[in-house]
């Protein structure tokens, strides 16, 4: 039987037995470490992939890049890799992802996508072609849900420092 913790109920539980809220996230960052470049440079209307490598510990997976909804209308937490930029000079396309695990979740009652171990994907980085000399610096955004098999902890969404030089 898998346990989906959300926020309120990791409050609940350690207002209930009196436990830093602190202690509970503690182990969470370094089951899955998650890499992408620094930069990357290019020029108006280029298209530039940007590797992102994720690393999991054993026993611990996360769910596929694509939303899975079954006929109760709900599904696992989705991974994904995405960027705002606010000047309007970058975008994204959808990520490329390698091909997932597929396993029938009996909670979701349906077959569900996962990762486990190390894989990498692509974040596809396009320079509009409008785009003036510079730097352009946003975080790029990587939301995930750690699973183990007996249970699933909270979504979180972490926050990795990118810059994109148009020439």
């Amino acid at each position: 039987m898998r346990i989906l913790l959300n926020p309120l109920h990791i409050l609940l539980f350690c207002a209930l037995f009196n436990i830093p809220q602190s202690m509970v996230y503690s182990a969470e960052p370094s089951q899955c470490t998650v890499k992408v470049k620094s930069s990357i440079s290019g020029k108006p209307g280029d298209t530039i992939n940007v590797p992102v490598k994720f690393t999991l510990k054993k026993p611990w997976y996360i769910y596929g890049f694509t939303i899975m909804i079954n006929k109760e209308g709900i599904g696992p937490q989705q991974t994904d890799v995405f960027f705002t930029d606010t000047t309007g000079q970058v975008k994204h396309a959808p990520v490329i992802a390698p091909k997932p695990l597929t396993k029938y979740d009996e909670s979701f009652e349906m077959d569900v996508h996962s990762y486990k171990g190390s894989f990498s994907c692509t974040l596809p980085v396009i320079i509009e072609s409008t785009a003036t000399k510079g730097t352009v610096k946003f975080p790029i955004e990587v939301s995930y849900q750690l699973c183990d098999g007996n249970m699933c902890l909270p979504p979180r969404t972490i926050s990795l420092p990118f810059a994109v030089k148009v020439k």
